[in-house]
């Protein structure tokens, strides 16, 4: 049995050696407001924005210019999941290269693509919550104090659980 589990884990290691994985922190908010009010003291929370990334239906993304701190409007990438009822958009970033890798290589759906990082509950629920009408926000962390911050942010200010996740980069 441990013969089999050394093997396991050699085999994992291996498929899993140079790739780049990277580890978000996520929330959920209900609308734009509750998070443009959370915005104002992320600066003091230590909150990156340039690795910062929302997830929501591309209809609440429209007539909305979201402005990086290089003042820059972020560009808004479609994810046309055919199995989602009504179309789901990214800011542009590495999560919506992710997403938009996993729907190049067949995802029907959100779910389907969060699917290859998460496990099956957690990709329902991001899924839901987005097709919901909610606005799921997922920062980009480096280090255990990155990831602090962000979730005790999080906790404070979003509506919903908060969860750590890694997703692959694409490419790798």
């Amino acid at each position: 049995m441990h013969r089999l589990l050394a093997l396991f884990a050699l085999r994992i290691g291996n498929s899993l050696a140079g790739q780049t994985t990277l580890r978000f922190a996520v929330g959920t908010f209900d609308s734009w407001l509750p998070l443009r009010e959370a915005l104002r003291d992320a600066r003091e929370f230590g909150i990156d924005f340039g690795n910062f990334s929302c997830i929501a239906l591309e209809a609440l993304f429209a007539g909305k210019t979201i402005v990086a701190p290089s003042r820059k409007p972020l560009v808004i990438e479609a994810l046309p999941f055919p199995d989602n009822a009504r179309l789901i958009a990214c800011t542009s970033g590495p999560l919506a290269n992710c997403l938009l890798q996993r729907l190049h290589l067949g995802a029907r759906s959100l779910k389907d693509a969060l699917g290859r990082w998460l496990i099956f509950r957690h990709a329902t629920h991001f899924e839901d919550a987005v097709e919901a009408g909610k606005i799921v926000p997922w920062i980009r962390i480096a280090d255990a104090h990155d990831e602090r911050r962000a979730c005790e942010w999080l906790f404070a200010r979003s509506s919903g659980s908060v969860n750590v996740h890694d997703l692959v980069a694409p490419g790798d």
